[in-house]
């Protein structure tokens, strides 16, 4: 299969604009360590034990260097004065010094550094720029000069990393989100490495302008973005998740604009699949059997989902019986969505859900449905904590033929399940299950290796394509 090479349109989006604006998301860079944050009126961020005010960056250009200087008598507050560039203390200071031949005389016996810890913090706190802490620093060092230069080099961005002053400010792009996100918490992303988003976006065969289902769980929106930051005018997403509302934390840091908003489609997979169910028409593939029931897989789903509804409190979970389970009748889910919305109205009596937002739900569903009914979408992606299997055979009848779908897990097991189950079925072909693997290298003049510490594992994913299972049973006879 071909897959077209497309720019985003975000990141050359004329309407967002070179400079920053209060609510924007913005990445403060110093050195290798990145924060994401939003950008408030007379706000300010913490970086490590430093505090940082933001108040000049407002309607400045992004990309843009400051340097930290510090305001007096405040210890660790500090303003920013925009600068032409940063200035590395390793460069700086490494020019007028020489190295020794080799280190095989020095010993590390604790007592090499003159200055006490309460000299060298009594120095930070008084203002001292970080070049002089660290000029200090070596003229009261009794081994530095007889160093390798390497040696000399690597001490001094040791110490360039607590004592660097300044900072960039940086637009958000995927890469970088992915990245800070994934080193806040794995766990809250399920594991997704930014070349594994990559190769999931590029299985998925984006194109700008496609209509794509995603269900995902568990990953703050990375996903949702990522397929979103590829669509263009003509493009939409159906982003189902289990609950009522969606994690966004992903999507918001992105900066989208109103235009490319527009094109995402937050839905509750149940509610969906309720209102496709309940017209009477699913659509392509016919997801409805032929008594009016749920198959298997949707009256799993629907149980699966039932148990993970959540409103702005909270988990809420659905007052179902035994009978419901067994039948799945529309009527009877009917009946359930209606104890669902009661006990949310007895759990706070006193919140009453507004006409405005319970309508903006029924538009976002029934928009869904019309989509779905319509014509088949280009790809399905299916990114879950839970098990995928049913999930995946629920969604699959609404692909369109030769399309792709993937599925990622951060354990294999579930996906070598699914591998096997759908290789009993005719309408899918080109399965292939795949591990994402990366290791960074250290890129230096003579001393170039890959880096000792690294992510055990990125995940995994199943990818194939849809195609026409009676054709295809009819050339196997």
């Amino acid at each position: 299969m071909v897959y077209s090479k497309h720019i985003s349109p975000v990141m050359c989006d004329p309407e967002k604009g070179d400079t920053v604006k209060v609510g924007d998301y913005i990445v403060i860079q110093r050195q290798s360590y990145m924060k994401l944050l939003r950008v408030k009126q007379n706000g300010s961020v913490m970086l490590g034990k430093d505090q940082l005010k933001l108040d000049a960056i407002v309607n400045r250009p992004f990309f843009t260097t400051y340097k930290m200087e510090p305001r007096k008598p405040s210890k660790r507050d500090f303003i920013l004065t925009e600068c032409d560039s940063a200035v590395s203390l390793a460069e700086q200071l490494s020019e007028s010094l020489s190295g020794g031949i080799d280190n095989r005389n020095i010993s590390d016996d604790g007592n090499s550094q003159l200055l006490s810890t309460e000299d060298i913090v009594g120095m930070r706190d008084s203002g001292m720029a970080g070049h002089e802490i660290v000029g200090q620093l070596i003229e009261n060092s009794k081994t530095f000069k007889n160093k390798t230069e390497y040696s000399q080099v690597k001490y001094l961005k040791k110490k360039e990393k607590k004592y660097f002053e300044y900072i960039t400010v940086r637009r958000p792009t995927m890469r970088l989100v992915s990245e800070i996100l994934y080193r806040q918490d794995p766990s809250k992303i399920l594991g997704i490495r930014m070349d594994t988003l990559a190769q999931l976006t590029t299985a998925a065969g984006i194109t700008t302008q496609g209509t794509y289902i995603l269900y995902e769980s568990g990953c703050l929106g990375l996903v949702a973005a990522s397929l979103l930051n590829c669509l263009d005018e003509g493009g939409s997403l159906i982003h189902a998740v289990p609950g009522n509302l969606p994690q966004r934390q992903a999507i918001n840091s992105m900066n989208f604009n109103e235009s490319q908003l527009s094109r995402l489609i937050s839905v509750n997979i149940y509610s969906l699949l309720r209102k496709l169910l309940q017209d009477g028409d699913s659509g392509p593939g016919q997801a409805e059997t032929s008594d009016g029931k749920y198959s298997d897989s949707e009256e799993n789903i629907l149980d699966n989902t039932n148990c993970c509804v959540t409103d702005e409190n909270g988990p809420v979970k659905s007052d179902t019986n035994s009978d419901t389970k067994e039948t799945g009748s529309v009527s009877e889910i009917e009946n359930m969505v209606v104890d669902e919305e009661t006990s949310k109205k007895r759990k706070h009596p006193e919140e009453e859900e507004s006409s405005a937002k319970k309508a903006r739900w029924e538009v976002e569903t029934q928009r869904a449905a019309d989509l779905l009914k319509a014509h088949p979408v280009d790809g399905l992606v299916v990114v879950a904590k839970e098990d995928p299997a049913n999930i995946l055979t629920t969604l699959l009848k609404f692909v369109a033929i030769s399309r792709p779908f993937v599925v990622y897990s951060l354990i294999r097991e579930p996906l070598m399940d699914l591998y096997v189950q759908l290789k009993c079925r005719s309408d899918v072909t080109a399965l292939r299950l795949t591990e994402s693997w990366l290791r960074t290298h250290q890129i230096l003049p003579n001393r170039t290796h890959p880096d000792i510490l690294t992510s055990g594992g990125g995940g995994y994913l199943l990818s194939g394509t849809v195609v026409d299972g009676a054709f295809l049973s009819l050339n196997e006879r």
